[in-house]
């Protein structure tokens, strides 16, 4: 039996669900898994009994980003009364725990850190590089170059950016997944053709350019059928508001709960990811899983597990491209009800919680 800890987000929402389930299968195998949740917080410790294993599952002392003294010391008492054989880190709160076990095991602990965003997606979207940034860029580098012994990338596009920019070779791709929530599909109306946008609306993300090129493509083409709804907030969400306001093919339904995310997806005929940038988009996952199909920019890694034609169409994510893009939806809508089965089908084969689980296991036990 091995003692694993995990530092994430103990919940079934979204991509936090993958470390849940993650722990749950661990401790099933029989080993000890320590799990400090960012979010949600548990102001004590919770234990959960599995068929052979524990879990054990705790919060930072501070509720903010775990970066004070106080987290600092705090982890070291935890290392030191659980002694972890593997660290499986996300985010900021790899930082401590990976560093201190590190450190407190004489370099015997194997640290698996997660490579969640791409480089030229942070860079997009803070607009311009300043000094500071340079320096944490250069501070993650030693990190990942010192302490971290396999750094997990969502794609094959996360792990040859980590490549380029950093110089490292330790990515190993392991993809993420999603749990199935999916019951049915229903669309409410069959009048049009409805292409939503879920997440950030931020630089990288290129909402503006979507919404350019659909009006863009309105203008050419007046009678169209196609809908395009906009989800999310974010940096861009004053000029989206603008931009949107007195255009009646356009749809702002701002921010999200996570509990209204599969019914905005089920009611889509497409979803879009337009990005400039971006590794494993969550919403493509969440929607292939409820049977929808997606319009996906061939910068994203996601790109490279779908087939153009079979569960997606896939464009550069310029203004031409998805004006061309949207007559290509209308031009082909028939076949649309084979690339929904065949998006929940892709789903299904690559993306769920059951084989991440036995991937995952298998590469550190």
């Amino acid at each position: 039996m091995k003692t694993i800890l995990i530092a994430h987000n103990y919940s079934e929402i979204s991509f936090s669900a993958m470390s849940y389930h993650l722990a749950q299968h661990l401790a099933n195998l029989g080993n000890e898994v320590v799990f400090i949740s960012h979010d949600p917080y548990f102001a004590d410790k919770m234990s959960v009994i599995k068929k052979q294993g524990k879990i054990t599952i705790c919060s930072w002392p501070t509720k903010k980003r775990p970066t004070s003294l106080r987290d600092f010391f705090w982890y070291a008492k935890i290392h030191l009364h659980y002694k972890p054989d593997i660290i499986i880190g996300h985010f900021v709160g790899s930082n401590i725990t990976v560093s201190v076990s590190k450190f407190l095991s004489l370099g015997k602990v194997k640290t698996y850190e997660y490579y969640h965003t791409l480089s030229a997606q942070l860079m997009a979207d803070q607009k311009k590089t300043s000094i500071k940034q340079k320096v944490l860029f250069i501070r993650k580098k030693i990190f990942y170059k010192l302490l971290c012994d396999v750094i997990i990338c969502p794609s094959e596009l996360a792990k040859a950016d980590l490549k380029s920019f950093y110089g490292l070779n330790k990515g190993f791709v392991l993809l993420n997944p999603m749990i199935d929530r999916f019951k049915n599909k229903i669309i409410s109306t069959e009048e049009s053709i409805l292409i939503s946008y879920l997440g950030r609306l931020d630089q990288s993300k290129g909402v503006l350019d979507l919404i350019e090129a659909y009006l863009r493509y309105k203008e050419k083409v007046k009678y169209s059928k196609i809908i395009l709804n906009i989800a999310g907030t974010g940096s861009q969400e004053i000029k989206i508001k603008e931009l949107v306001k007195s255009n009646m093919g356009v749809h702002y339904f701002g921010g999200l709960n996570y509990d209204q995310i599969d019914a905005y997806l089920i009611n889509s005929h497409f979803a879009i990811i337009p990005s400039k940038f971006d590794n494993l988009p969550t919403v493509g996952l969440e929607a292939m899983m409820n049977q929808t199909p997606l319009l996906i920019s061939n910068t994203t890694g996601l790109t490279h597990y779908l087939n153009d034609g079979v569960e997606c169409f896939k464009f550069d994510a310029t203004i031409d491209e998805m004006v061309s893009l949207f007559a290509k939806v209308e031009d082909n809508f028939n076949s649309y009800q084979q690339m929904s089965i065949a998006a929940r089908s892709t789903f299904l084969n690559t993306f769920s919680m059951d084989m991440y689980c036995k991937n995952f296991a298998e590469i550190i036990l």
